[in-house]
């Protein structure tokens, strides 16, 4: 059957059902077409019913899939963690899920033509306005944060999202928006943002910064006081650990390097000093401190603070300059007295025991003399003369009136003159410079000598010893060596042991100088150098 034919039936069929005349159609059917015909064209209706009730079953199951999309739809809507409405343009609610009716407080079916902005915060409406404003103007997805006022004076801080959508229908747009309750999030954003207020208040107040290192990075971070402190812009720093290094002084900066190493590969605590010369030229000395930490990434850092502690090392160092101020004073005043005191029991000696010996011995030459007993006190005349070289002798060491009298290097070479004997010789070599120093200073550098000396003659057996002692520069060098056995113990036990060389260090302390000590078995040699200054004579005019 072709097009033209089918176009006719079809037409007829119309016509027949429109008219309801079925002799008239059946008189027309019987004209035009044959029983051929008529059964293809019933084959082809079979066919197009076939097709029709198929069509109809999809529908069916579109219908059914639509409605269940609808209805989860519909579940998300209202049970979604984010409340959703839908706002005319005037901002009254045209729908609203049920969390939003939740977060507001009202009943869901209340909700609708309700203002939105009923539920704002009135100091915040301007922003709402701005808000809606931007969704009508702007295409994209507009965003604000803002606080909800409800009935029972609650508040709620929320976040704001939405779209504007044109109503074909009213012609007018619409508000699509998301509101998120966001208050547990700004609540925490708030402890968080006075915390770290406070915690920046603390550190300013204290003049502290903080810093954070990566090892494995090799990244340094500074806050913006820790730039302050260091004495230098943003700018100036790459932000490695090898560049921090080039901030510390350049003397510093291969201890500070070896000191951060050791602490990053131990895992230690950072607790270093170092100092810092700003763009102004002022020196500083900081700290820094801090402990193993780690990162957001679970990476191992170091973290902690950087003070400035110039003015704590001053008066520390003030401190200890006066504490040893202190120390020189009572040990200044407590060898003063010992001289005064040996000085009284010298001239007791020489002015009054001496002078009786001598009085006794003359007796004795009378008696001797008169009585013809010449044999008899011959030993009574040796104790007196024994007597009297051991009462000149203590009163010497004592009080070296020849120091007194001859000056220092006459002083030294007689003393060398006493303690020389057959086996035992000393050597003196001595500036002619030395006479000029002050009488404390002689007397001091006399007793040091004196003790050196004695200490050499009852321990070293030495057969050499050898005093020099030289004033150069404004410096005093006073060397004292012998060729005896050395010491048996290190130089800290000795020091420890031994009176005589606490008291040499004691007087050295006093010079404010320095001793060095070597002893082996060739021997011992001790240097002492201090300043010539008119330090010590301020010391010894306070006691």
């Amino acid at each position: 059957m072709d097009k033209k034919n089918k176009d006719t039936i079809i037409a007829l069929l119309r016509k027949r059902i429109d008219d309801s005349s079925v002799g008239s159609d059946k008189v027309i059917w019987e004209e035009k077409f044959h029983d051929n015909d008529l059964g293809l064209l019933l084959s082809e209706l079979q066919i197009f019913q076939l097709e029709l009730e198929m069509q109809n079953e999809e529908l069916i199951e579109s219908a059914r899939l639509l409605d269940g999309e609808r209805a989860k739809f519909a579940g998300f809507f209202n049970l979604a963690p984010v409340g959703y409405f839908i706002l005319d343009h005037i901002g009254a609610i045209i729908e609203a899920n049920q969390t939003g009716a939740d977060l507001v407080g009202i009943n869901k079916q209340k909700l609708i033509n309700k203002r939105f902005q009923s539920f704002v915060d009135p100091e915040n409406w301007e922003l709402f306005y701005a808000f809606l404003h931007s969704l009508q103007t702007q295409e994209t997805k507009q965003s604000c944060e803002l606080s909800l006022l409800f009935a029972d004076q609650s508040e709620s801080y929320v976040r704001m999202e939405g779209t504007a959508i044109y109503d074909p229908i009213v012609k007018k747009n619409q508000y699509y928006i998301a509101v998120i309750d966001v208050s547990e999030s700004r609540i925490g954003q708030q402890k968080l943002l006075d915390t770290t207020q406070r915690l920046e208040m603390t550190l300013n107040a204290s003049e502290m910064g903080t810093w954070t290192m990566e090892p494995a990075s090799n990244k340094v971070f500074l806050d913006d006081f820790s730039y302050t402190l260091l004495g230098i812009n943003p700018w100036d720093f790459d932000g490695t650990a090898k560049g921090f290094i080039q901030i510390v002084h350049p003397d510093e900066q291969a201890n500070m390097r070896q000191q951060l190493l050791n602490s990053i590969h131990n895992s230690k605590e950072i607790d270093l000093e170092f100092r810092v010369i700003t763009k102004s030229g002022e020196l500083k000395t900081l700290c820094i401190k801090g402990k193993e930490a780690y990162s957001a990434s679970k990476r191992t850092c170091f973290a902690g603070i950087i003070m400035d502690i110039t003015e704590r090392k001053r008066i520390a160092e003030e401190s200890k300059n006066l504490e040893n101020e202190k120390q020189r004073i009572i040990l200044s005043a407590a060898f003063d007295a010992q001289e005064k005191e040996r000085y009284r029991i010298s001239s007791a000696l020489h002015d009054s025991v001496c002078q009786i010996l001598y009085g006794i011995r003359m007796n004795l030459q009378n008696i001797q003399s008169k009585m013809n007993l010449s044999r008899e006190f011959q030993q009574v005349n040796n104790l007196l003369d024994q007597a009297v070289r051991e009462t000149r002798e203590l009163s010497y060491e004592l009080t070296p009136s020849v120091l007194r009298d001859f000056g220092f290097s006459a002083g030294i070479r007689e003393m060398a003159q006493r303690f020389s004997t057959a086996d035992f010789t000393i050597r003196t070599t001595i500036k002619a410079s030395a006479d000029r120093l002050h009488q404390d200073i002689q007397l001091y550098i006399f007793r040091i000598i004196q003790e050196l000396i004695s200490n050499c003659i009852k321990h070293a057996d030495a057969t050499v010893a050898e005093i020099k002692v030289c004033t150069e520069d404004k410096k005093i060098t006073l060397v004292v060596t012998d060729n005896g056995k050395g010491f048996s113990t290190n130089t800290d036990d000795a020091l420890l042991r031994g009176s005589g060389l606490r008291a040499i260090k004691n007087r050295v302390y006093l010079l404010n100088g320095t001793m060095d000590l070597h002893s082996s078995e060739r021997g011992t040699s001790i240097t002492i150098v201090f300043k010539n200054s008119n330090r010590f004579t301020e010391i010894t005019q306070v006691k």
